[in-house]
């Protein structure tokens, strides 16, 4: 899959700038937990690259059925804050009646 580059970190400054307004290339932010760097584009590719590697690994473990640590988490987490997205909780894919299974049994 090709990325648009220009195009992706045209969307990532106007996430940030709804966020946390004019804020200076260089500038930190508090992004949920995290304190991530107001990116310039010469850094935004290598950042991107690192989320959607760590984004195909967690889709590819969820599809598997496996575990996934609380390193790789975190992980993701933090690779998804520093090109200000929010990562989704995977706890919230395990709730409603078939994911809780108390609900499922009638509790």
């Amino acid at each position: 899959m090709s990325i648009d580059v220009e195009r992706a970190y045209q969307a990532y400054q106007a996430r940030f700038s709804e966020r946390f307004g004019d804020k200076p290339v260089g500038a930190f932010v508090k992004f949920g937990s995290h304190m991530v760097q107001h990116l310039a584009q010469a850094e935004f590719g290598e950042r991107l690259n690192d989320y959607l590697g760590l984004h195909g690994a967690v889709k590819r473990i969820l599809e598997d059925g496996s575990t996934i640590s609380d390193v790789v988490m975190l992980e993701y987490d933090e690779a998804a804050a520093a090109i200000c997205i929010q990562a989704p909780n995977l706890l919230d894919l395990f709730k409603g009646e078939l994911g809780d299974p108390g609900i499922a049994l009638g509790r």
